[in-house]
C-alpha cells in the first residue's frame, strides 16, 4: 500500500541560506527590480545591501542565530528589507501585523522573547506603548552603518531558525511555530523547479504577512522573481487587487477562494490578462469556482495548495485540469500530491495506512517541518510524532481528514479535531471560546461554524451563556431576546410607533379640543433637551459641596393664588410640558421626563370641573397633538371649579419591552411626570397633591381591562409649605471620583452625609449595557421609599429621581429597581444587603449613577446620551471581541442564549448547540415572499445572476444581500435597456428592496429622484451631507459613509448631469444653490455638517457660505483632500489648465476619476490612445467594462465643464466663513483653493496632514486614517 498511501520524493538541499540565495540573485542581476511598491522600487543589488545594512546593525545589537526579532511594518520597501536584514543577521523574523489588536500583539512579543523589534517610524508610537520597556524598538532611519563599517557576514545555517509564525491555539492562547532555514529553502527551491517562482515571475504580495502563505511572496526575490508589494489591507479589497495586477503586468497571484470569487464577481477581473498563474489555498476549492476561473482567464494556470504552517507553506499541490471539472457546484478539487521533499501518509486511528478511498486522517513528513511550537515541548510532542515508517524521522499530525484519490491525488475531508479554515485562515474554535470566556459577563461560551445559506460559505457564530451575576438583564429569568441583542432593534421600533397613544380610531367620535401653545416656548425648549438620561459624565470633578447642594430640598415658591384663576392660555402651557418635543439630530421625540424604555406608556388624563373655561368633564392629553379628547363625564371625585390629574399606563405599550415589573415602571414613569408639575405649577402659584387610588376611576376613561389604573392627583392653591418627601437618600461614593469625599456609603441626614460603610453597589450589579455608565460615574444615589400608602410607594421614587435629573449641571442614570412581584434588579439586591448590614431596613427602591456633565451635553438636541443603548450585551460582547482577536477570528454573529447545552462530562455539547433552534433560526435568511408580478420576476432573475444566489423573494433587499456599487451599476443598466425606462444609478439607493424596485419600474419613474445618495441611512444624529470628486459621482464615497459609524445619516451629493437627460450647471455658485435646496428638503434648519472631497470641497465651501447668508449655522466644514493630485509636472508647465485632449494633465485627471489613480501602464496607455471624447470612452470602456458608454460620457463632459471652476480673488475675498474648517491635506497635493487666501474663515483651520494619497485615503487601509482623523475632529472616540 506504500503507493497508495505514501508518496515521497527527494531532491538534495544545496545547504544555502536565504540570505545566499538573495546574494547569488544579487551578484547576477544587480539590476534587475527586486521589489516594487507603488512608484518605488529596488534592484536586487539595492535589496542585497540595505538588509545588510540592517543585519549588521542588528549584529551590533546581539542579533544572532536563533533570536527572534519581531517586524511591525505595514506593507511597504521597509517590510522587504526588514525579513532580509532579520535572516542576513542569522536570526529569525517574527511578523507582527499592524492589522492585528494590540494583546495579541502584545501577546506574541512576550510569548515569543523577542527583545528587538524593527518597524517604520509612523508606527514607533504604537509599538512602544504595547512592547516590554526592555525591548528595543528599531526603524530604518536608524540602521545606517558607520562609515567604513563592512557588511555583517551572512550566519545563519540550514538548522537556524528562518521565521516564527503564530497560529491559532487550542489553549485560548496562539502558539508560535518554529520553520528552520532548510524547510524554507526547500520550499523555495520547490517553487524554482515547478515554474511558480523565477526571473520571469512577477507575484503580488498581498497575503497579510502574519500569515505563513504570505512568506513565499515576501521571500520571492530568493529565486529571482520580481515582488509588487501590494497597498496595506489590499487582501480585503478586490479592485485594489485588480488594479495592482494591471498596473505592474503582475504574473502570478495567490489568494483564498473567498477573495477569488469576489474578484471573479467584478467585471474588470478578465482584463487581467497578464496573469499566468493563480494559486488558491487556505480553504477548499469548488469545481463550480475553478470553472468561473477559466471562463474568465482561459489562459491562466490554476494551482489548487495546501499546507499547515508547521509543514512550511505548501506541502501538497494540484495544477487543476479544466476537463476533470464536473457540471456541479458542490464537489471539491483535489489538494493534489506532496511536494518534492516532502511525505504524505493517510493514517486510521492505530496509524496504520488506509486504502484508496477510505477516510483517514493525513501526516506530513520530509525536509519542510518545522521545528516544533516556541517553548511548548509538550504541545510539539503531540502534534509532531516519530514516525513509524523511517526511523529517526518525524510526522506531523495535521488533524486533517483526506482520502486518496485513484490517479494518485489526496482528497480533503474535513476536520478531526476542533479546528477549522475560514476566510482561508486556521481557526481553533476553542481559542474563540476560551476568549469569549474571559468576558466577565460570559459563564460559559462556543464557537461553532455555520452554513450561511444565501453566500454558501461558512458563518462562524459564538453562542454565549451569560453569568447572572455580573450581567444582569432587565427582566432577568423572563427576559425577551431583545435585553440580550439589539438587532431586532424591537425596542428602537416600538418607540417610533409612539406605543403609550391611545389608538385613533378609539379616539375618531370623539370631542377634541386644540389647546393653546402648541409651538413650544424657549425656555420648554430649553428646560426639556436638557433633562436628559446622561450616560456620559464629562463636566468634571465633582467634590463634596457639589454633592451636599444635589441633595438638598429644594426651597418652595410662596407665590399663591386660588386655582380659579388659572386661564385657558396658563392651562395650555402647563400641560404643553408634557408634549412632544422634536429637533432634527433626533430620531425619536423628546420629552420633559424620563421614561422607562422611552416607550411613554403612561397616559395623563385630566379632569376639569369647569376650570379654565373647560367644560366639566374627563380628558384625554394628547401629546403629539397638544390636545384634550373628551372621554367621560367625570369620575364623581372632581370638586366644582376644581382640576384632577389621573394617571393610566397602557399595558399594551410596555409589554414588547418589559415582561416584568410593569406595575412599578409605570408607577415610576408617573412619579417623572408628577415631578414636572411639581416644577411648573408654582410659578402660576399652584401646587399639585395625591388625592387617592380609587380603581373606579379606571371605567371613567374608557379604557381596555388589562391597563394599569395608577393613582389621582389635585391641583390646588399653593399653599407655601415644603413638600413632605417620604423618600430616604444613600450616597455612595465611587473610590477617588468625589474630591472631599473617601469612597463608600453614606446616609443622607440633616443635610449631611453620615457614614455607613465601606460597601458599595457594584458595576456587576448594574444591568450589562449599563456597566460602562457605571465607570464613568461619579456617584450613586439611592432612594428607599418611606411613603406610607402602597401605591405612592414607587411614585414617590420617580418623582425623586425627575428633582435630580432637573439639578443644573448634574446628569443621572436609573441603573436598578426594587420588585413588587419578586422581580428586583441586582443593584436592589445589593441595596438590600448593605443597608441590612448597617442595621437599617430597606423598603422599595430606585438607584440612580450620577456625574457632572457639560454645557455643550446640556445644550445638545441629539441622541448623544441614547446611543449607548443601541446595543445589547451580544454587540458589546462582539466589539470588545473585535480588541482582541484578528478579523479573521473574529465571529460573523454573536448569539447569547438563556442556556448552553452541556455533554454529560459537563462541557458545551456542540453539536446538540448547532443543531438548535436558536442557532438555525440565527442562520434562517429573511421570510421569503415569491416574487408576483410579472415585473417582480424578471427582476428577480436578474437580481440572482448579479448577486449569485437563488430563490429570491420580493422582500430582500440589495444591499443587505450583499450588492455593491459595481452589480447597482450594471443591474440599473439593464433594467433601463429591459423596460426602456430612465431610472437613475442611485435608484437602489432610495429603493433597495426588490418589491419597492419593481413597484417604482411599473410607475416609470415620473418622480424626479434625489442627487442626494443615502450612503449610511440611520442614526441619531444630524446627517453628513458629502460632496465627491471631479465628475460628480458619489459611489467613491461608499465606503467612507458607510464606516464612518457617527450616529448619523451620511449622504453623497451626485452632480447634476450624471442623469440621463441632465444638464450640469454652469458656475460653482449654482452647483451649491441647487444642492442646498435639496438639502434643505431632508435637514430644514441647522446646524449643517458638510464634507467635501478634492473638487467637492469648493461645493461644500461655497454651500457653507450660502447658508451663513441665509442666516443658518455650519457646525462642521471639512475639506478633504481639497488640493489637486500632482499630475506630471512638464505636462502642467505645457498645457496649463486646458481642459483638452491634447493636454496630458488633464486626461491623466480626467482617467483617474474612474479609475483614482495617476500612474501606471494603464494610464500610460489611455494617454497614448486618447485624442478626443470618443477614444477617451472607449479606453474607459474597456478597462471598466461595468460602466455604459452613456455614463461614461455624462461623467467626463461633467468633468470637463468643471475641470476649470475656480474661484477668483474677488470671489473669495467675497467669501468669509464663520464655520470652523477643518483641512485634510492628502500626500503630495497641491496647495487648495482656501490657503492662497487667508481671509476665507474667521477662524484659523484646523490642519490635518494624512499620511495617504490623494486617492488612497477613500480605500482601506487608507481610509482608516482619514476616518479616525474624522471622528477626532467631531468629539467621537476612535473606532
Amino acid at each position: 500500500m506504500k503507493t497508495a498511501s505514501a508518496l515521497i520524493s527527494g531532491t538534495p538541499l544545496t545547504g544555502l541560506c536565504l540570505p545566499e540565495l538573495l546574494a547569488r540573485q544579487a551578484a547576477v542581476r544587480p539590476g534587475a527590480t527586486a521589489v516594487t511598491f507603488r512608484d518605488e522600487r529596488l534592484s536586487y543589488r539595492e535589496l542585497d545591501l540595505q538588509s545588510r545594512d540592517l543585519g549588521t546593525r542588528l549584529a551590533r545589537l546581539g542579533v544572532g542565530p536563533e533570536t527572534c526579532v519581531g517586524l511591525f511594518t505595514e506593507s511597504s520597501l521597509e517590510l522587504m528589507t526588514g525579513v532580509w536584514g532579520i535572516l542576513g543577521a542569522g536570526a529569525a523574523y517574527l511578523p507582527l501585523s499592524p492589522d492585528y489588536p494590540e494583546d495579541r500583539l502584545r501577546y506574541m512579543i512576550e510569548d515569543s522573547g523577542a527583545s528587538v523589534i524593527v518597524t517604520q517610524e509612523h508606527l514607533r508610537e504604537r509599538l512602544a506603548a504595547l512592547a516590554p520597556r526592555d525591548v528595543l524598538v528599531l526603524t530604518s532611519d536608524e540602521v545606517t552603518p558607520s562609515p567604513g563599517e563592512r557588511p555583517a557576514a551572512l550566519e545563519g545555517q540550514p538548522g537556524h531558525l528562518a521565521y516564527v509564525i503564530y497560529t491559532s491555539g487550542s489553549t485560548g492562547r496562539p502558539k508560535g511555530v518554529g520553520v528552520e532555514n532548510q524547510a524554507i529553502e526547500s520550499q523555495i527551491r520547490w517553487l524554482t523547479s515547478r515554474g511558480y517562482l523565477g526571473p520571469q515571475v512577477t507575484i503580488l504580495q498581498k497575503t497579510p504577512m502574519s500569515f505563513d502563505a504570505a512568506q513565499w511572496e515576501i521571500l520571492a526575490p530568493a529565486a529571482g522573481a520580481h515582488v509588487v508589494m501590494g497597498t496595506p489591507g489590499i487582501h480585503r479589497d478586490p479592485q485594489a487587487v485588480i488594479e495592482a495586477v494591471r498596473t505592474h503586468g503582475v504574473t502570478h497571484l495567490q489568494c483564498v477562494p473567498t477573495l477569488l470569487q469576489a474578484l471573479l464577481d467584478t467585471e474588470e477581473f478578465a482584463s487581467c490578462t497578464s496573469l499566468r498563474r493563480v494559486f488558491s489555498g487556505g480553504e477548499v476549492l469548488t469545481h463550480k469556482l475553478a470553472r468561473d476561473l477559466f471562463h474568465r482567464l482561459p489562459r491562466a494556470c490554476l494551482v489548487n495548495l495546501y499546507g499547515p504552517t508547521e509543514t512550511t507553506i505548501n506541502a501538497t499541490f494540484h495544477e487543476v485540469d479544466p476537463s476533470a471539472l464536473d457540471g456541479g457546484g458542490s464537489r471539491t478539487v483535489p489538494i493534489g500530491v506532496p511536494v518534492t521533499g516532502v511525505s504524505a501518509y493517510v493514517l486510521d486511528e492505530d496509524l496504520a495506512p488506509v486504502g484508496v478511498g477510505v477516510a483517514g486522517e493525513l501526516y506530513l513528513g520530509g525536509a519542510q517541518l518545522a521545528r516544533g511550537y516556541l517553548g511548548r515541548p509538550e504541545q510539539t510532542l503531540k502534534r509532531f510524532i516519530a514516525s513509524p515508517f523511517e526511523p529517526g524521522e518525524r510526522l506531523y499530525r495535521t488533524g486533517d481528514v483526506c482520502l486518496w484519490n485513484p490517479d494518485g491525488t489526496l482528497q480533503f475531508a474535513g476536520r478531526a479535531d476542533n479546528q477549522v479554515k475560514l476566510r482561508g485562515c486556521r481557526v481553533e474554535l476553542e481559542e474563540v471560546a476560551s476568549r469569549i470566556e474571559e468576558h466577565i459577563w460570559v459563564r460559559r461560551a462556543a464557537a461553532i461554524v455555520t452554513d450561511d445559506p444565501r453566500t454558501g460559505h461558512p458563518a462562524l457564530v459564538a453562542c454565549v451563556e451569560l453569568d447572572p451575576r455580573t450581567a444582569a438583564v432587565m427582566d432577568q429569568g423572563s427576559h425577551g431576546a431583545h435585553h440580550q441583542s439589539k438587532a431586532s432593534k424591537l425596542q428602537v421600533r416600538a418607540q417610533l410607533s409612539n406605543p403609550g397613544l391611545r389608538e385613533p380610531a378609539d379616539l375618531a367620535d370623539r370631542t377634541a379640543i386644540a389647546l393653546p401653545g402648541r409651538a413650544e416656548t424657549p425656555e420648554q425648549r430649553r428646560e426639556t433637551f436638557a433633562r436628559k438620561t446622561y450616560r456620559f459624565y464629562d463636566g468634571g470633578p465633582v467634590t463634596r459641596a457639589d454633592l451636599l447642594a444635589v441633595l438638598a430640598p429644594r426651597p418652595v415658591p410662596a407665590y399663591s393664588r386660588p386655582l380659579s384663576e388659572l386661564t385657558w392660555a396658563e392651562l395650555g402651557w402647563i400641560l404643553r410640558w408634557f408634549g412632544q418635543f422634536h429637533s432634527e439630530a433626533r430620531l425619536l421625540p423628546k420629552y420633559s421626563y424620563a421614561s422607562p424604555g422611552a416607550l411613554y406608556a403612561t397616559q395623563m388624563y385630566v379632569e376639569s370641573g369647569g376650570t379654565a373655561g373647560l367644560e366639566p368633564g374627563v380628558y384625554y392629553y394628547h401629546p403629539v397633538d397638544h390636545g384634550l379628547v373628551r372621554v367621560g363625564d367625570g369620575t364623581g371625585r372632581c370638586p366644582s371649579g376644581g382640576l384632577l390629574v389621573h394617571f393610566l399606563g397602557k399595558r399594551r405599550a410596555i409589554e414588547p419591552v418589559y415582561r416584568t415589573n410593569i406595575q412599578e415602571v409605570l408607577e415610576f414613569e408617573t412619579g417623572h411626570m408628577l415631578g414636572v408639575f411639581e416644577e411648573v405649577l408654582p410659578a402660576h402659584g399652584l401646587a399639585i397633591a395625591p388625592l387617592g387610588h380609587f380603581p373606579p376611576v379606571k371605567d371613567a376613561l374608557d379604557v381596555t381591562e388589562e391597563d394599569h389604573y395608577l393613582g389621582t392627583f389635585q391641583i390646588t392653591e399653593n399653599d407655601g409649605r415644603p413638600r413632605q418627601d417620604p423618600t430616604e437618600l444613600y450616597v455612595q461614593a465611587h473610590p477617588g471620583r468625589i474630591q472631599g469625599l473617601r469612597g463608600g456609603q453614606y446616609r443622607y441626614r440633616d443635610r449631611g452625609l453620615e457614614r455607613i460603610g465601606d460597601e458599595l453597589i457594584e458595576a456587576r450589579h448594574v444591568i450589562a449595557i449599563n456597566q460602562g455608565v457605571y465607570a464613568r460615574a461619579s456617584f450613586g444615589i439611592s432612594a428607599v421609599s418611606r411613603a406610607a400608602e402602597p401605591w405612592l410607594q414607587y411614585i414617590a421614587l420617580g418623582t425623586r429621581l425627575h428633582h435630580f435629573q432637573r439639578t443644573p449641571g448634574f446628569g443621572f442614570m436609573s441603573s436598578g429597581y426594587s420588585s413588587m412581584s419578586g422581580h428586583p434588579l441586582p443593584a436592589a439586591r445589593r441595596l438590600d444587603d448593605i443597608l441590612g448590614s448597617a442595621g437599617f431596613p430597606s423598603g422599595p427602591s430606585y438607584f440612580f449613577l450620577g456625574g457632572r456633565v457639560s454645557d455643550e451635553q446640556i445644550a445638545g438636541e441629539d441622541m448623544y446620551e441614547d446611543a449607548v443603548h443601541t446595543q445589547g450585551p451580544a454587540e458589546m460582547i462582539r466589539d470588545e471581541l473585535a480588541r482582541s482577536l484578528p478579523d479573521f477570528m473574529l465571529p460573523n454573529q454573536v448569539l447569547v442564549l438563556d442556556a448552553l447545552p452541556l455533554t454529560a462530562n459537563g462541557k458545551v455539547d456542540s453539536k446538540a448547540l448547532a443543531a438548535s433552534p436558536e442557532v438555525a433560526a440565527a442562520r434562517q435568511p429573511g421570510v421569503y415572499v415569491t416574487p408576483a408580478t410579472p415585473t417582480e420576476q424578471w427582476l428577480a432573475e436578474v437580481w440572482g445572476e448579479g448577486l449569485k444566489y437563488g430563490d429570491v423573494s420580493s422582500e430582500d433587499e440589495f444591499f443587505v444581500c450583499g450588492g455593491n456599487s459595481l452589480i447597482a451599476v450594471a443591474l440599473v443598466n439593464r433594467i433601463n435597456q429591459h423596460f426602456g425606462t430612465r431610472l437613475p444609478l442611485q435608484v437602489l439607493f432610495e429603493t433597495s428592496k426588490l418589491r419597492d424596485l419593481a413597484a417604482r419600474i411599473d410607475n416609470d419613474a415620473t418622480t424626479p429622484a434625489s442627487r442626494l445618495i443615502p450612503l449610511a441611512a440611520e442614526g441619531g444624529f444630524a446627517p453628513v451631507f458629502c460632496w465627491p470628486g471631479l465628475g460628480g459621482y458619489p459611489m467613491n464615497l461608499r465606503l467612507l459613509g458607510q464606516e464612518a459609524r457617527l450616529d448619523r445619516p451620511f449622504y453623497g451629493i451626485q452632480a447634476r448631469g450624471i442623469n440621463a437627460g441632465e444638464t450640469p450647471y454652469a458656475t460653482i455658485r449654482e452647483m451649491a444653490a441647487a444642492d442646498l435646496a435639496e438639502i434643505r428638503r431632508i435637514q430644514p434648519s441647522g446646524p449643517y455638517t458638510l464634507w467635501g472631497y478634492s473638487f467637492g470641497a469648493r461645493v461644500a465651501f461655497e454651500t457653507a457660505w450660502q447658508l451663513e447668508q441665509a442666516g443658518e449655522k455650519v457646525e462642521y466644514l471639512f475639506l478633504i483632500c481639497p488640493g489637486n493630485p500632482k499630475a506630471r509636472q512638464e505636462n502642467c508647465n505645457a498645457h496649463g489648465q486646458a481642459a483638452s485632449y491634447d493636454n496630458p494633465a488633464y486626461v491623466t485627471i480626467l482617467f483617474s476619476v474612474f479609475t483614482g489613480t495617476i500612474q501606471g501602464p494603464a494610464l500610460d496607455a489611455c494617454l497614448e490612445r486618447t485624442d478626443d471624447e470618443d477614444s477617451f470612452v472607449a479606453c474607459i470602456r474597456d478597462l471598466l467594462p461595468s460602466l455604459d458608454e452613456d455614463t461614461i460620457r455624462r461623467i467626463t463632459r461633467i468633468v470637463a465643464i468643471t475641470y476649470e471652476f475656480d474661484y477668483t480673488f474677488r470671489e473669495l475675498t467675497e467669501r468669509t466663513v464663520q464655520a470652523p474648517i477643518t483641512l485634510f491635506k492628502a500626500q503630495g497635493d497641491d496647495y487648495s483653493f482656501v490657503e492662497s487666501h487667508p481671509a476665507y474663515s474667521t477662524l484659523p483651520p484646523t490642519v490635518v496632514h494624512l499620511k495617504g494619497d490623494h486617492y488612497s485615503v477613500l480605500k482601506h487601509p487608507g481610509l482608516l486614517e482619514l476616518l479616525t482623523a474624522t471622528r477626532t475632529a467631531m468629539g467621537h472616540p476612535a473606532k
